[in-house]
């Protein structure tokens, strides 16, 4: 039996898992789905997380540090925005981690940036138009925004494109506004070396009808993990468009990386 730990993107929750939570217990395996501060169920507001990561992050760093030393080792699964999430724990407890596994997610390393990842995911990615979503300014008009709710047009067109119609209604109904990181914060929040994050494996899923397609190629090519999978007719929301594809690789991960 393994444990997968599994980490939602921005504005979702644990329950965007749902599918995938199905086949890996269905398999015989244990399953920790976490909600990130102000999201999903979480009883935080977007306002409480003050724009940084390592606040945002907390829940899983939280689990992580219960987890005995010396113990059993996690299969880190991280969606989106969720990989800077998993950079951080991979540096914080590496000896906890079997391998960490990237779906459609911005990927830091050593020599990679939060800034160089953030600029690029600037350049490549079409889903930089908010569309209907709401942008919000919670310090002022003045200042920079503080968070990001997707609207319905914006999640059909972008996230769930391919996925079926009723996990778009799930979406729109349970999606929260998630942060905007500082990037000041972040930059030094994200701080990774060879002799932590550096000794965890790392494999990438590539979701080949997603917009972002050349983004996450980007990603693969310029910070190479140890393997990467492409999941076919794959939306942003992999999980939901095709998770028994999904759950599949992530099987074949946990017999592999012990």
């Amino acid at each position: 039996m393994r444990h997968f730990v599994l980490v939602h993107g921005a504005g979702h929750g644990a329950w965007c898992w749902y599918k995938v939570i199905a086949e890996l217990k269905q398999a015989g395996h244990k399953v920790t789905a976490l909600d990130m501060a102000a999201s999903g169920i979480d009883r935080r507001q977007v306002e409480d997380v003050h724009s940084s990561d390592v606040e945002y992050s907390e829940p899983l760093f939280t689990f992580m540090a219960s987890l005995p030393a010396g113990g059993e080792k996690v299969i880190l699964v991280g969606h989106s925005m969720a990989g800077y999430t998993l950079c951080m724990a991979m540096e914080r407890f590496p000896e906890k981690v079997s391998v960490a596994v990237f779906l459609s997610a911005g990927m830091l390393g050593p020599d990679l940036t939060f800034e160089m990842v953030n600029k690029k995911y600037a350049e490549l990615s079409p889903t930089a138009d908010p569309m209907d979503s709401e942008v919000i300014y919670g310090n002022g008009p003045n200042e920079p925004p503080t968070a990001f709710l997707p609207g319905p047009k914006y999640l059909e067109k972008h996230t769930y494109r391919c996925s079926p119609s009723q996990d778009l209604e799930l979406g729109i109904t349970l999606v929260r506004p998630s942060p905007a990181w500082d990037a000041g914060k972040a930059a030094q929040e994200t701080v990774l070396t060879m002799d932590r994050y550096g000794t965890v494996a790392r494999a990438y899923v590539v979701c080949d009808e997603e917009q972002d397609g050349a983004f996450q190629w980007w990603v693969v090519e310029n910070n190479p993990p140890d393997e990467h999978f492409v999941v076919p007719g794959s939306d942003h929301m992999v999980m939901f468009s095709q998770p028994c594809l999904l759950s599949q690789y992530l099987l074949e991960l946990g017999s592999k990386y012990i």
